[in-house]
């Protein structure tokens, strides 16, 4: 048990896959958070604040920072 996840973690098991595969499999994973973003309820959102903002829905910020770590990604 000890062996497998000495080896789980120091993340040989990954070493034979291409960069181009890794760089496409988090992409889709900041895909598929952006498309839970989207999935949260608005009165979840906008609990405790008395009046509604733009600035206030915290999706938009949420989506401005998966962009930002998008971008980032795809060009390194």
């Amino acid at each position: 048990m000890l062996k497998a996840l000495k080896y789980l973690l120091n993340f040989e098991w990954l070493s034979g896959i291409e960069i181009g595969a890794a760089k496409s499999i988090f992409l889709i994973f900041f895909v598929v958070i952006g498309i839970l973003i989207l999935l949260i309820p608005k009165d979840y959102i906008y609990e405790g604040v008395k009046k509604r903002r733009w600035w206030h829905n915290l999706k938009l910020w949420a989506w401005a920072d998966l962009v930002f770590i998008f971008i980032t990604y795809y060009i390194f």
